[in-house]
């Protein structure tokens, strides 16, 4: 069963909180209307009662009295245009089927909090660690909305559009992590998704920007420089690449680029701009932190001499120009 790390308490619970919280204690009649809201999202701002009896197949007595417990346990909410499944509800219906499909047994404390995304650590029934990823994209402007606008407003104007939002990025970023494995870039290693989440293998390291030192910065930072070369060679450049998204291992040395859900193809029309960005944010870096001196266009024309000596792009795909 899910379960959250009772170790872990928090005055105010995050969805996936609630979620590991009330997952194993829903009936199948309370999953049956989270599949209807979940699978119904592409065509439906909110459901009625009527719909949901139908689309669930259940009588509407109980449907009323399973969307009064949805309710009360913030899974859903309800205007006067009908209900509406929240980030916890999404959340809970995730879990369900990590659960179902054997991905893991338990969820535990957070690893990693950003504008975009959660990631969670969980586990196996063998104790195998995982991790989950929770996108959350728009965060930030939905806040800002209740600055402004009241809660009923917000969950209708809001709410929908971003976990359609969320549930496209999570398919994105397990398809560049599928056509990325088995190319040499260390990356993590996509297990399932389901809904807004994937399920990846744990990665024991930390995030670039909070390394304060490093053995050899100048190798470390080549080694990157080399995974976007191959990224572009594979026609796929990460265009939100900084050293908020690269990972150190913390007693190896090992990098792990991450986060790829904003990658495109090198034929995109902004192509030139979006490599020459990620290989500059990443060598302003490293001379920053770690004073390694490297030349920014040197390391772009790395970059595109690795992508190329790797193997040859395709005709169609044209090398950004180096600056002068």
């Amino acid at each position: 069963m899910i379960h959250i790390d009772k170790n872990n308490t928090y005055s105010i619970l995050s969805s996936v909180q609630v979620a590991a919280k009330v997952v194993k204690n829903l009936q199948p009649e309370d999953y049956k209307l989270l599949r209807v809201f979940a699978f119904g999202l592409e065509h439906h701002e909110t459901l009625t009662r009527h719909q949901l009896a139908g689309y669930s197949k259940l009588h509407e007595d109980i449907v009323d009295y399973r969307l009064k417990g949805l309710q009360e346990m913030n899974l859903i909410n309800k205007s006067n245009r009908g209900f509406t499944i929240l980030n916890a509800g999404l959340d809970t219906f995730a879990l369900k089927i990590l659960a179902e499909k054997n991905i893991i047994s338990g969820i535990g404390k957070p690893i990693g909090v950003g504008k975009e995304s959660d990631v969670y650590e969980a586990i196996t029934d063998r104790l195998k660690e995982r991790a989950i990823k929770f996108f959350r994209i728009g965060r930030i402007s939905f806040r800002e909305a209740t600055k402004k606008r009241s809660f009923a407003l917000k969950e209708h104007d809001k709410i929908h559009h971003w976990l359609l939002v969320n549930i496209s990025a999570a398919k994105k970023e397990l398809d560049m992590l599928q056509r990325l494995k088995n190319t040499g870039i260390s990356l993590p290693l996509p297990l399932y998704r389901a809904m807004h989440c994937i399920a990846m293998n744990r990665i024991n390291g930390v995030r670039l920007a909070s390394v304060k030192d490093l053995e050899q910065p100048s190798t470390v930072l080549q080694n990157i420089l080399f995974s976007i070369g191959i990224a572009y060679k594979n026609q796929i450049i990460h265009s939100d690449l900084s050293e908020y998204n690269v990972l150190v291992g913390q007693t190896s040395g090992d990098t792990w680029i991450i986060d790829w859900p904003q990658a495109v193809a090198t034929d995109h029309p902004n192509a030139r701009y979006l490599i020459k960005r990620d290989v500059f944010n990443i060598v302003r870096f490293f001379n920053r932190r770690f004073a390694v001196g490297k030349n920014l266009d040197d390391a772009l024309r790395d970059v595109l001499n690795s992508s190329s000596s790797c193997a040859t792009t395709t005709k169609n795909s044209a090398a950004p120009k180096l600056s002068t």
